[in-house]
């Protein structure tokens, strides 16, 4: 993945305070909107737990970046069926 699609898309979790979640070769996680994130070079540099954990991810081994947006309603497991008496 290229260093700007990595900077446009933590760009936008940043701004919308959602999770950022990462898919690489090894593992997938989420960094939380709390977490610092530093787009370098060659590499995403995430600080998490208040700089107790650093995680550095290569672009080459990024094959998915998702914003995990918040849903905005909530669905019901009886929603539109049955009635209530």
């Amino acid at each position: 993945m290229d260093r700007e699609t990595v900077r446009s898309i933590v760009d936008e979790a940043q701004n919308e305070e959602s999770n950022l979640v990462i898919w690489d070769k090894r593992d997938t996680f989420t960094v939380e909107p709390k977490a610092e994130i530093s787009v370098e070079d060659d590499y995403l540099k995430i600080k998490m737990e208040d700089g107790k954990a650093t995680v550095y991810v290569d672009y080459a081994s990024i094959y998915k970046l998702v914003v995990e947006k918040d849903r905005t309603t909530r669905s019901s497991t009886r929603t539109g069926f049955g009635a209530t008496i």
